[in-house]
């Protein structure tokens, strides 16, 4: 087997049709921009809902069970001396180091399957996918489950396969499956590749050890997850319950080609890509049609590694960051390609240096996407609330701190609105938030109706807007304060409810009676839970005593997309 440093031995003539130096410098400045991404690339709401199940777990407040798994793999994070940021930072660079294996067992991978330039092209090729890019080394599932997934058929793609091979692929499969369920739509491919490898060598051993490996999987999985489950503090849905309701959510009920326009953009943005993948996917069908025997299970198994592209049609989410999952195993079809493209012109050897070159302008633009304004966030609720209290957001932003709410993904909110139960109301009343970040279109909706609407189906429930607006302020930006808008009562007394108890700043043009006392403005007076009389002109009541204002002017936007 030839390895990437082997490269620079002294052929006057590399396997992809440049230099090996020049091989090389692509590999790296394709390393080199996608540590840059995972250092100053703009987060995503769902990297920090994926870190907030972390501290969640270590607050001993998580009930899912369900694809939760990782909370024991980085629950070291709660020890570093950072926020937000830098924390998902600190995890960017762990899934930068992942997405280097995951590009080492392609390479591997399809050099057994096939040939050495064929690897190369395949490792190059979805390393500078656009998506690929942007997502791989994001703090989520994709990119370590992706790792995991390519180790496992780099392992049963070696020359021997002894026992403890196979049984540290299966259980790569497990730790997978654990972390998240989409890890089964690689089963088909593993599937294939083991059976290839039965059909070559006609080994009744492999066979046995094959069962073995599985059998030692299988019982992996159902004691690492009843040993998670069991180290939960509550128990939440059961896990079939939810298992049922993700497989009909995400591929039975939902409309075909839900990320169509995702799927539009990856085929604008990287063409020469796509074009090669299709090239080498007719190439894989004609092979099955003409070739017999051995030859055809080899053609059908390089065939089955593009399965996952069937999921942009049927899988729900089938968003940007899923490319990352999606395209690795796909990319192996580009080998088939390599040799023939070679063979029709020179220049088309060239085609690795284009997949670069495009990288790098799509890197540079999207790095201006900076972190900027969710640091300025994230430091305005620090100087806010500088001890951790209840909040409510589209997700997780500020994972130190415990989220009242739930997580407001589309997914979340069609959940929550075929539940029909006003689940903010709820969690005013019990936990008492005292902010809210307002990012994510439904909360934008509820408490901004004159300047952002939700799309139809989106929105919160009549009962949760309500409350919302009730119990809150504007008080910088996208940080709304638990608070009252009193209205001027023109000498009359009138009656308010509060929800929330606690010290309240008085904001006014003059002094103003509440519970029958004088209170002047800027006075901090403590208010229960219930109701409360107040006389005088229009005023409003801040929840905490004089709580600052940041001086540097609040983010227009907070996320951007994915």
């Amino acid at each position: 087997m030839t390895s990437l440093a082997g490269l620079l031995d002294a052929k006057p003539e590399s396997p992809v049709g440049v230099g090996r130096r020049t091989i090389l410098f692509l590999f790296g400045t394709i390393a080199a921009l996608q540590l840059a991404t995972a250092l100053f690339r703009e987060v995503n709401w769902d990297e920090f809902h994926f870190l907030s199940l972390v501290f969640e777990y270590r607050r001993a407040s998580l009930s899912l069970a369900l694809q939760t798994f990782h909370v024991h793999l980085f629950s070291w994070l709660v020890l570093l001396p950072t926020d937000e940021i830098g924390t998902i930072v600190v995890a960017r660079c762990l899934m930068w180091l992942l997405h280097l294996a995951t590009l080492w067992f392609l390479l591997k991978t399809t050099e057994s399957l096939l040939s050495v330039r064929g690897a190369l092209w395949a490792t190059l090729l979805y390393a500078t996918l656009v998506f690929v890019m942007q997502h791989a080394t994001s703090f989520r599932a994709d990119p370590i489950i992706t790792a995991l997934l390519m180790g496992a058929l780099f392992g049963l793609t070696r020359d021997r396969l002894p026992l403890g091979v196979l049984t540290l692929s299966a259980l790569a499969v497990t730790l997978a499956g654990l972390i998240s369920i989409k890890s089964v739509f690689y089963v088909p491919i593993i599937i294939m590749v083991a059976v290839l490898r039965l059909v070559r060598t006609h080994d009744k051993m492999l066979l046995r050890n094959m069962v073995i490996a599985l059998a030692i999987a299988v019982v992996a999985f159902a004691g690492l997850f009843l040993w998670h489950a069991t180290s939960l503090a509550q128990s939440g849905s059961p896990a079939k319950n939810t298992l049922t309701t993700a497989y009909n959510k995400q591929l039975v009920d939902n409309d075909l080609f839900h990320g169509a326009r995702f799927l539009l953009y990856s085929l604008v943005g990287s063409a020469p890509q796509w074009s090669v993948i299709g090239a080498g996917i007719g190439l894989a069908i004609a092979r099955v049609i003409k070739t017999r025997s051995v030859e055809r299970l080899h053609a059908l198994t390089i065939l089955s590694f593009t399965s996952p592209l069937l999921l942009i049609a049927f899988y729900r989410n089938s968003f940007p960051y899923f490319y990352v999952f999606m395209m690795a195993p796909v990319a192996v079809v580009v080998a088939l390609i390599a040799d023939e493209l070679r063979a029709l012109s020179k220049i088309a050897g060239t085609l690795p240096v284009i997949f670069v070159a495009l990288a790098v302008v799509q890197a540079v633009s999207e790095l201006q996407r900076d972190q900027s304004a969710q640091q300025s966030l994230i430091s305005a609720v620090h100087q806010i609330f500088p001890e951790p209290v209840p909040y409510i957001a589209q997700a997780g932003v500020i994972v130190r701190y415990p989220n009242a709410g739930f997580l407001m993904s589309t997914w979340g909110i069609e959940q929550y609105r075929n539940r029909g139960e006003p689940v903010l109301l709820h969690a005013i009343n019990e936990k008492k938030p005292l902010f809210v970040i307002v990012s994510g279109p439904a909360l934008s909706a509820a408490l901004e109706p004159d300047t952002n609407a939700a799309k139809p189906g989106e929105e919160l429930l009549p009962a949760d807007i309500v409350a919302l607006r009730e119990n809150y302020l504007r008080h910088w930006g996208p940080i709304w304060i638990a608070g009252k808008q009193l209205p001027a009562t023109s000498g009359m007394e009138a009656a308010f409810a509060l929800t929330i108890p606690g010290p309240y700043t008085i904001t006014a043009d003059a002094p103003v009676q509440i519970d029958q006392q004088l209170v002047h403005p800027g006075d901090v007076v403590e208010l229960a839970v219930g109701m409360h009389t107040y006389r005088g002109g229009t005023a409003a009541l801040h929840h905490g005593r004089n709580p600052p204002v940041p001086a540097r002017g609040p983010p227009t936007l907070v996320f951007t997309g994915f």
